[in-house]
């Protein structure tokens, strides 16, 4: 059987069910509002560019309207709107996986005289960190789903998921957010405290790390990072000067981090120790470590040293770049991750630790097996299941549907739409076509900094 016989196409009924679930999230949308506070008069506001929040050219893009909302999760229509995806050369180059990142100008540092009031300023800040990270689960999934269920509606326009690819604007889901979104909401919430410091607002920045760099050295040379960069995580900073000393506080969401860290450039007090990070297996420990490249203040060095109980440690160094804002974090860090062989959906405790979730591979629907794990009688327990239980209709096993019913409602879901969800995924993963040229998507975009 040819190509075209072989691949599994995807009922359009089926994507309805799918899309009906995706409508939803706009009832999380309100519980969001929540989070903002009455300074922010119930609306949320993403800040997506350079300007300062509290000059005349402000970056703040509201989406806070339901109706501006809908439109983006729900219409494919732009024809009254400039075409986001007119990307020209410089922005991204025909031979380029991912666009090229753009980054803003430098900001202003918060000024805390003393010691105690650096940690009087921690203090507030890790409150509103630890409310995002309980209420708000990490979810590279359910965009996935989204943009695998949006190609196949276009297949025939689009026969190259790399044409498709660039013409997509990944959306930013209420509700289902990865590090990007997780940022954005911080950021929201952290601007409540600018009655208390003024300035913060314009202290604070997005900023992009690039994960496990083998050329440490040569990746920071320059004032920004090399085009070959990818460019898969982001994380929040805020630019202090303690005691007329200059650092910074970064902010990691994204990574289950419950601590702010602060990164002194002379490394002295009050710079952070070592910190545990957070996973899903009690077997494995990560230890972070932060300092500033000692050759180019540009870059804080993120050390990371895992341990397992059966191997050595493994260590690897990602960079993250502190000197300018990072304005690409949904056409470059949210688009990448559309195309990344391994998915997420797990929920944390103000402190960071993982309580319940799940993840699995991206490859065939009949060789991939999702994780679901969650606590039993205090204890975690993790269980595999074969994604293609989530296609049948009638067999339905106790152990795992308490699993599913678990994770759903840690992760505030419902069974059914926790089902639909891993449904969708299995539809995707059966698709030959589809899952062939996502991975040769994912070679191509590995390939801008295989030499990194």
């Amino acid at each position: 059987m040819g190509m075209a016989g072989s691949t599994q196409r995807i009922s359009q009924d089926f994507y309805e069910r799918v899309g009906s679930i995706l409508d939803k999230i706009d009832g999380e949308f309100c519980c969001e509002q929540q989070d903002v506070g009455p300074s922010q008069e119930g609306r949320e506001w993403w800040s997506l560019s350079s300007g300062y929040h509290s000059s005349v050219a402000t970056s703040e893009v509201s989406v806070g309207e339901p109706g501006v909302l809908d439109a983006s999760l729900t219409s494919t229509d732009t024809s009254d709107d400039e075409d986001d995806s007119a990307w020209g050369e410089d922005e991204w180059p025909a031979n380029r996986a991912l666009p090229l990142p753009k980054w803003g100008c430098q900001r202003p540092e918060l000024h805390l005289a003393t010691l105690e009031e650096h940690q009087t300023f921690l203090g507030r800040v890790r409150q509103h960190l630890r409310h995002i990270l309980a209420s708000h689960s990490y979810d590279t999934v359910s965009n996935f789903v989204m943009f695998g269920k949006e190609y196949v509606s276009s297949r025939v326009q689009y026969p190259s998921l790399d044409d498709f690819y660039r013409e997509y604007d990944p959306p930013l889901l209420p509700g289902r957010h990865t590090c990007v979104g997780l940022t954005c909401l911080l950021e929201t919430s952290l601007s409540g405290l600018e009655p208390h410091y003024p300035g913060l607002k314009d202290a604070i920045y997005k900023v992009s790390c690039e994960e496990e760099v083998d050329q440490v050295a040569w990746y920071c040379q320059g004032d920004t990072p090399p085009t070959t960069c990818e460019k898969e995580h982001v994380l929040l900073c805020v630019r202090v000067r303690v005691c007329g000393r200059v650092g910074l506080v970064l902010l990691d969401p994204g990574f289950h981090v419950g601590e702010p860290i602060t990164v002194m450039e002379d490394g002295q007090e009050p710079q952070s120790g070592a910190v545990i990070g957070s996973t899903a297996r009690t077997q494995v420990v990560r230890t972070y470590r932060y300092r500033c490249w000692p050759d180019n203040t540009a870059y804080v060095a993120w050390e990371v040293t895992e341990e397992r109980e059966t191997s050595p440690p493994r260590q690897h160094t990602s960079l993250i770049h502190v000197a300018r804002p990072f304005l690409s974090g949904i056409d470059v860090a949210e688009r990448r991750n559309l195309a990344y062989p391994f998915k997420t959906l797990v929920a944390r405790e103000p402190s960071g630790r993982l309580t319940c979730g799940l993840y699995f591979p991206v490859r065939e629907c009949r060789q991939t097996c999702v994780t679901l794990f969650h606590q039993v009688a205090g204890q975690p327990h993790h269980l595999k299941v074969p994604l293609n239980y989530f296609l049948e209709e009638t067999t339905r096993e106790d152990q795992i549907e308490a699993a599913v019913a678990a994770v759903a409602e840690g992760t505030s879901r419902t069974p059914e739409d926790l089902r639909l969800t891993l449904a969708a995924v299995a539809h995707l993963l059966r698709d030959q076509d589809f899952l062939q040229q996502l991975t040769q998507l994912n070679e191509a975009i590995d390939s801008i900094s295989k030499d990194n």
